[in-house]
């Protein structure tokens, strides 16, 4: 159950970064050439992403690796 939770507010950061710099899960799917459902389902909290992922998210949404992982306890 605690992973949910983490998972969760993760996808939350995820999903107000890519808000904040205006794009769509399509767009991000395109830049990160992750699928869309994919990002989709990231931000819902159902997946545990790797350590690459989230890289190359933090890298696409110009965002520091430590602002995704900031208050995730």
């Amino acid at each position: 159950m605690r992973g949910n939770y983490i998972y969760g507010r993760l996808g939350k950061c995820v999903s107000k970064a890519r808000k904040k710099r205006g794009f769509t899960q399509e767009d991000l799917s395109g830049i990160t050439c992750l699928h869309r459902t994919h990002i989709a389902r990231l931000e819902r909290g159902e997946l545990n992403p790797s350590f690459w992922t989230l890289l190359s998210l933090s890298r696409k949404l110009k965002i520091s690796l430590s602002y995704l992982l900031r208050g995730i306890k």
